[in-house]
């Protein structure tokens, strides 16, 4: 049963060295690596003490990459205990009383000044009252919590990190710059790699040869779609390799925490790689599948990353309650993302509810896109 199978996943290796695209996105992720290693360097501060910096700096600046550290280490920590969607509803609910105290505030000016005698003016001056008393608890309840949250960051940050060196901070940094950006250019090259796989198999002639083996349709479309994410994952992997070495070598550090980016950033691509493949099935075109593919990611994926938080969008009630349908309708690349950089940083960020969203999908697009082949007639 798997000999097939596996037949099927090396022909896709083997049919991958005449795709110039995947060609391309390899010598991408291999140019990453490349600056990845290219531009930090040891230096040495006036105190002894060494640290990792960009080749760009000052020779005479006495800080390097630590300094970005302490903020991406605050950002995971803040994710990892949760608070923010509780600050930002927080400033969503003030800001309607806000709204609703200025409307009020306008209606009894508008008494004062034209009609002071109105039967309305003392309802109109309790109200105002009441609320401008609910919008200074509202603050005070805000500040505490962002208080609270400061304070419960800077804890953590000390416990966890006590004893860490700048050059320790400064890797950390370093790789988890590393993973963001071989997260991005993966998913974008994917998108373009991967479209050409489904509708080439299916093509008249192509197709034809395949199923006149003895092979069962689900080795064949399972197969394509293993290969296809086996290939580009060892690619990952040895990009990550190089980059860990690489750095170790050369700050005598070695954060094994980096390879923890890596099952994130793999889950992501197979999620992609499902969607495009069910798309590439049913419509049999390279070109719809590679844009609808860039489509989702750079457009849907972020309308669901970051919708809510675009200024004075987010501030609207229909924008807020789109975006909550969004988050549990479509998965989050973005917050996958921010969870393999996290990772790198030891910091345990898993955003539970895009990963279900996510195994969801998978399994609903390779589960309709298999049946699909399993009954056309080709």
């Amino acid at each position: 049963m798997m000999g097939p199978l596996l037949a099927i996943i090396g022909d896709t290796w083997r049919q991958s060295k005449h795709q110039w695209v995947l060609m391309v996105l390899i010598a991408m992720i291999a140019m990453i690596v490349a600056a990845i290693l290219y531009v930090p360097e040891v230096r040495t501060a006036p105190d002894g003490s060494q640290f990792l910096a960009s080749r760009f700096q000052k020779e005479t600046d006495q800080g390097g990459m630590e300094r970005g550290w302490d903020g991406l280490y605050a950002d995971a920590l803040r994710q990892q205990l949760g608070y923010d969607d509780e600050i930002k509803q927080r400033g969503a609910a003030l800001n309607k009383v806000l709204d609703r105290h200025a409307e009020v505030d306008f209606h009894l000016k508008r008494y004062e000044a034209t009609d002071p005698n109105n039967a309305e003016v003392p309802a109109l001056m309790n109200e105002v009252r009441a609320l401008e008393q609910e919008i200074d608890r509202r603050q005070r309840e805000r500040f505490e919590l962002e208080k609270f949250v400061r304070s419960e960051v800077d804890r953590l940050t000390d416990e966890r990190t006590a004893g860490v060196d700048k050059m320790q901070k400064g890797v950390e940094f370093w790789l988890a710059s590393a993973a963001f950006w071989i997260f991005i250019v993966s998913m974008i090259g994917f998108i373009a790699a991967c479209a050409v796989y489904i509708p080439n198999m299916i093509e008249a002639g192509s197709i034809d040869l395949v199923l006149s083996k003895p092979l069962r349709r689900w080795q064949l479309y399972f197969g394509k779609y293993m290969g296809g994410l086996a290939l580009f994952s060892s690619v990952l992997v040895i990009a990550y390799v190089i980059t860990f070495v690489g750095i170790g070598i050369k700050s005598g550090v070695w954060h094994w925490s980096y390879f923890g980016a890596l099952p994130m950033t793999i889950f992501a691509l197979a999620l992609l790689f499902s969607i495009i493949a069910w798309v590439g099935l049913w419509t049999r075109s390279t070109a719809m599948a590679m844009v609808i593919g860039y489509v989702y990611y750079l457009v849907v994926d972020t309308a669901v990353g970051n919708l809510k938080d675009m200024p004075f969008l987010g501030e609207f009630p229909f924008i807020e309650q789109f975006s909550k349908v969004l988050n549990y309708t479509f998965p989050s690349f973005k917050w996958l993302r921010e969870s393999a950089e996290a990772a790198v940083l030891t910091v345990n960020v898993v955003p539970w509810h895009h990963v279900i969203v996510g195994m969801v999908w998978l399994v609903i697009c390779l589960g309709t896109s298999y049946n699909r082949f399993r009954i056309n007639d080709y």
